[in-house]
């Protein structure tokens, strides 16, 4: 297989966001230059103390502020999902986890789990979060991008237990509407069963696409799309190998689309790929973003578009003695920066 290192192009630039956190950072551009990357900070991958911070440029991702606390509750407050409204307000949707015993060790079975939404109009003041306020999907987990049809309509992706008559299981691909710029939900669509930790991405012609994390062993990408706003999806078809997740997805300004995934496997990094027809294809050719990072808990990358430049942004946290529970210290959150027409050149556009 082909590959090009993006660090090669001229235009390529790291810049570190934050230090001593930054898991899953995820990129929204409210206006002008302004980025505002939502990240997770607090402890480790795992832990109750988790709490979800945002961390904003203002020149278009040359420099990054001091990050300021969204929420911080008596759960892990984690998995962002953050999207712009129609109003121009940022909308975050996330997963308030309490399923920790008294000795602060993770347990799943015990449930304490709700989705939770917040809004804020400049990424620094943000509205006391409420839940996401349907039923049958408050234990879920939102994830990546919230994307916005032509008609307004929000499309937020979460994941968790099959609902009414889907097949039970935790690994279920869905998304939520909402008409009023975020602050209720509803209509959920199934994108997927036996499917995670989508990313959604509207094309030109108005038709979607999703590239969504396998839960089995191999843990890989899958992509689909829709031609109805979401309604109803194409059955997946396989595009990355094993421990390569979870996806980003970003239209380029010719109409292709860039996919950026996490390595969790040597070399540890982040990679993209690219297809020229809306996602129905990839080419052969692996565009590498980092593969310096030296450790299995990295990568869940975001990619924003800003007029000429593209920032991808990822997170690494080295583990503490390899411990399995990625409880690690010395967590950061960095990005590329690189020119589009440069990447569009070295591709052959």
């Amino acid at each position: 297989m082909k590959s090009f290192d993006l660090r090669q192009l001229s235009s390529s630039e790291e810049i570190y966001l934050c230090r001593e956190e930054g898991y899953f950072p995820v990129l929204v551009n409210p206006e002008k230059e302004k980025i505002v990357a939502v990240v997770r900070g607090g402890a480790g991958h795992i832990g109750i103390t988790g709490n979800l911070k945002s961390v904003i440029s203002n020149d278009g991702g040359d420099t990054w502020e001091k990050p300021i606390l969204i929420v911080d509750s008596e759960v892990d407050d984690r998995n962002p999902g953050v999207g712009i409204a129609p109003d121009g307000s940022i909308v975050l949707a996330y997963h308030a986890q309490g399923s920790y015993d008294e000795q602060g060790n993770w347990n799943g079975t015990l449930g304490r789990v709700q989705m939770m939404i917040t809004r804020s109009a400049d990424g620094i003041v943000w509205e006391d979060p409420w839940p996401l306020g349907y039923s049958a999907l408050e234990k879920h987990s939102a994830f990546g991008r919230i994307v916005t049809l032509q008609d307004d309509t929000m499309l937020l992706p979460l994941y968790g237990d099959g609902i009414g008559d889907d097949q039970r299981g935790f690994n279920h691909s869905y998304l939520v509407r909402s008409r009023d710029n975020g602050k209720t939900w509803d209509e959920p669509s199934l994108i997927s069963p036996n499917q995670n930790e989508t990313a959604l991405a509207l094309l030109p012609d108005g038709e979607l696409i999703a590239a969504m994390r396998t839960p089995d062993r191999d843990q890989l990408l899958t992509v689909s799309r829709s031609s109805d706003g979401g309604h109803t999806w194409s059955t997946p078809f396989e595009v990355t190998a094993g421990k390569e997740y979870p996806a980003d997805l970003t239209v380029l300004s010719n109409g292709w689309v860039l996919m950026v995934f996490g390595i969790r496997r040597e070399p540890f990094g982040v990679q993209a790929l690219v297809s020229r027809d809306g996602g129905r294809d990839w080419s052969d050719c692996r565009l590498m973003v980092t593969d310096d990072l030296g450790a299995k808990d990295v990568g869940y990358p975001t990619t924003l578009r800003l007029g000429r430049r593209l920032i991808t942004a990822y997170y690494c946290a080295p583990p503490i003695f390899d411990d399995p529970d990625f409880r690690g210290e010395g967590a950061f959150a960095r990005a590329l920066l690189y020119d589009e027409s440069e990447l569009l050149d070295a591709l052959g556009s």
